[in-house]
């Protein structure tokens, strides 16, 4: 029978015997030499390509890197805010077991006068441009009774938050890092120029240490009303001590006190608020009278139960009102 699907015949090369089949196989130190010659030829740098590649990822990871870490950064600072108000009600609550009442905010007594820095005296004054008027204020002494005291309440509470030596030496040029928010400034004391657009001021010639803390006016009038922890018929968890003021960066300068006075001067505005503006730190935003913060979520505030609470800026006036009156008998409802 025939085969319908023959086989052909394959020929094999014949070799010679004795060939070096290794000669078949390719060199590998030839095709690593020529690797080499083509990557000199290239060069050991990348090529702009591969340079703008990277330098868009590195971009890329910055931009999502940077918001994180102020968002980190913002709540770093919340925190130190909050822990800086709940010592100032540390403190409250020391000096109220001790003397039976809160400190004022004090105020001129008529005759106080300092020392000037290149001699002699004089009493500490602001010359507010926009009324037209002198407003003249007291300067802490540590002789004098809580009544009578015509420094600033930020200036009674220095002994009970371990400052007695700023405190019993009247040193003003000292900043207490206490007192600042650091989420606005962390600024050493500067010396006032003597005026601005805004007003006059009458320094001495001496550096100031300020506060981004102040006061509400209910419940710390200037000297010679001191209340007591019992005028909070509301509830000591229903009414406001202490919050952050308004601060608007373009106005509030280191070398001025516009609205801004020390806390070892008494009976200012720069230690007391008892407006129902919650504002946040920016150019031109209503800073007298009213509170503010740098945080991005509302104000830090201390109530005379010894919380810190963060009240948002859209809090309703009369809410707010609610909170500031310590016995208005007024419906609260807390943020």
């Amino acid at each position: 029978m025939v085969d319908p699907f023959p086989k052909l015949p394959i020929n094999r090369p014949s070799l010679p015997l004795g060939f070096p089949f290794s000669s078949m196989v390719p060199n590998r130190k030839i095709f690593q030499t020529e690797l080499l010659h083509e990557r000199n030829k290239r060069g050991n740098g990348f090529t702009l390509m591969e340079l703008l590649v990277v330098i868009a990822i590195i971009g890329i990871l910055v931009g999502m890197l940077i918001p994180a870490v102020q968002k980190v950064r913002a709540t770093v600072n919340g925190m130190s805010c909050s822990n800086r108000l709940r010592q100032i009600g540390l403190a409250l609550q020391t000096f109220h077991d001790q003397q039976r009442v809160y400190p004022s905010n004090g105020g001129w007594d008529g005759v106080q006068q300092i020392p000037k820095a290149d001699g002699g005296n004089y009493t500490p004054e602001t010359f507010d441009k926009t009324p037209n008027l002198l407003y003249q204020w007291g300067v802490g002494d540590p002789k004098f009774r809580p009544q009578d005291q015509t420094g600033s309440w930020a200036f009674s509470l220095l002994p009970y938050l371990e400052q007695n030596n700023e405190f019993t030496s009247r040193t003003w040029e000292s900043q207490f890092s206490g007192y600042l928010c650091p989420s606005r400034r962390n600024t050493q004391p500067t010396k006032m120029i003597a005026e601005d657009a805004y007003g006059k001021y009458f320094s001495g010639g001496w550096a100031w240490g300020k506060t981004d803390y102040v006061v509400s006016q209910e419940m710390f009038e200037n000297r010679p009303q001191c209340h007591s922890m019992t005028r909070m018929l509301d509830g000591t968890s229903n009414t406001i001590l202490v919050g952050e003021k308004a601060f608007d960066a373009t106005v509030q300068k280191p070398n001025n006190w516009y609205w801004d006075e020390p806390y070892f001067i008494g009976g200012s505005k720069g230690t007391s608020r008892g407006g129902l503006g919650l504002v946040p730190d920016r150019p031109g935003i209503p800073h007298k009278e009213n509170w503010g913060s740098a945080h991005l979520g509302g104000v830090y505030f201390l109530f005379g139960d010894g919380a810190v609470r963060l009240i948002p800026f859209n809090i309703p006036g009369d809410n707010f009102a609610a909170l500031l009156t310590p016995d208005g008998s007024e419906p609260v409802n807390l943020p």
